[in-house]
């Protein structure tokens, strides 16, 4: 188990001041960089695109979005013709692994390339652990996202061990970018979707077969106040009222021991009415999946993106989507096919330390209240709403379009995209 795993578990157990936990963890990554240059030297030789076996590093089996990234990111690459391998490196992180998988624990000897799915401080953990060895020889790409406008500068120490920067959407690179060494290039390559059909099944989670289900969703691991799942509370319930017709919210929450004190809070404000249900069970992505083409409608009241897998995974489902119009979820959400609410951007406030600096969006309660009240009382529309988003982001996300791209940016030839 790795020390920042550690600690992230210790402040479960124990009530550990957020203040002092941030702390600790920002010197458990100064260890880091001070062992990663000791094992590995100061930078890299750098590599050269060129053909040949890709590695793509990651989560490959934890239920995490950054894992789920890395899957679908691997697929996409198969589906474009490219020779894959997965290096999972879940268990060297202290992630409980729950997915099956053909995948490899330790680096392969023979991938010409690294594509990792980690961010800067995870990935200079990495390569102090591993002393650096897997990265020599290979040209290495850091996919990353971060989730405001400006990354944090501890950040700089991983560009050294990287070649090319791959970020999921604009505003993530906008924000690389600002840090990032003249000499390194930094591309923007969106998180490849699947256009798969799902079933519907709402008997599988007990949903009530004639109602308006309404989805909220999120991960108290990525950030509980970023994440807004109250404000998202607050907007169903005036919905509803305007609207009049029988409706019900599923608030699905993962990670939820990770902030116990915060889940508490939610439950509080869901209260016993009835109207909104908590579920916190675990799901394997084909259960999550199954929830989503069993709603109606998708509600993301963010404070800020880097991608949105969510609502993109929503919107490929064909399903009408209600969500923040700021951050990362406008590299594939227009006005056209989605229902954008307005905001204004207030500074950073986490209780969960995860977040320390700048500024990010307070959504508009009521007009996302209204919009959702819209398309709760009218099915044509969700339909139609619904329609458009799945085409949109069938092109913008398509699999083998991206993968294609990522195999002309790793010199696997021209693929003309």
């Amino acid at each position: 188990m790795s020390l920042l795993t550690g600690l992230r578990r210790l402040s479960r157990a124990l009530p550990v001041d957020r203040r002092l936990l941030h702390r600790l963890r920002r010197a458990a990554g100064l260890a880091f960089q001070v062992s990663a240059f000791l094992r590995h030297g100061m930078r890299r030789r750098p590599r050269t695109a060129r053909p040949g076996p890709v590695c793509v590093v990651g989560f490959h089996g934890s239920v995490l979005g950054i894992g789920e990234a890395a899957r679908a990111f691997s697929a996409s690459l198969r589906a474009a013709g490219a020779e894959v391998i997965d290096w999972d490196i879940s268990a060297r992180f202290g992630h409980d692994v729950k997915l099956d998988g053909a995948y490899a624990h330790h680096p392969p000897a023979e991938a010409a390339a690294m594509v990792i799915f980690l961010n800067p401080r995870e990935l200079v953990q990495l390569v102090a652990m591993t002393g650096g060895a897997p990265f020599e020889g290979r040209f290495c790409v850091g996919s990353w996202a971060w989730e405001l406008e400006a990354v944090p500068p501890n950040w700089r120490a991983a560009f050294r061990y990287v070649d090319e920067v791959w970020a999921c959407s604009r505003f993530v690179a906008h924000a690389v970018a600002d840090l990032t060494p003249p000499s390194l290039p930094v591309r923007v390559l969106p998180h490849p979707l699947p256009n798969a059909v799902t079933t519907p099944d709402r008997a599988a989670f007990d949903l009530p077969g004639a109602a308006v289900v309404v989805l909220t969703a999120f991960d108290i691991r990525s950030g509980f106040t970023r994440k807004n799942p109250i404000g998202a509370v607050r907007a169903f319930r005036q919905a509803a009222a305007r609207s009049g017709v029988d409706s019900l919210m599923v608030c699905k929450v993962a990670g939820a021991d990770g902030a116990p004190e915060l889940f508490a809070a939610l439950k509080a404000e869901i209260g016993d009415a009835g109207d909104v249900r908590l579920m916190a069970d675990w799901l394997t992505g084909a259960q999550m999946s199954a929830l989503v083409a069993s709603v109606d409608i998708v509600l993301s009241l963010h404070r800020s993106e880097g991608f949105g897998l969510l609502p993109a995974q929503a919107m490929m489902a064909g399903k009408a989507v209600v969500a923040t119009g700021w951050s990362g979820n406008l590299e594939y959400m227009t006005e056209d096919d989605s229902a954008l609410v307005d905001y204004r951007l207030i500074p950073v406030h986490d209780p969960q330390g995860l977040y320390d600096h700048g500024r990010w969006a307070d959504p508009d309660i009521d007009q996302a209240a209204g919009k959702l009240a819209a398309l709760m009382g009218d099915a044509k529309a969700r339909r139609a709403l619904g329609q458009r988003a799945h085409a949109h982001v069938s092109q913008v996300l398509d699999p083998v379009r991206l993968g294609r791209q990522a195999r002309q940016w790793l010199g696997h030839g021209d693929f003309g995209v």
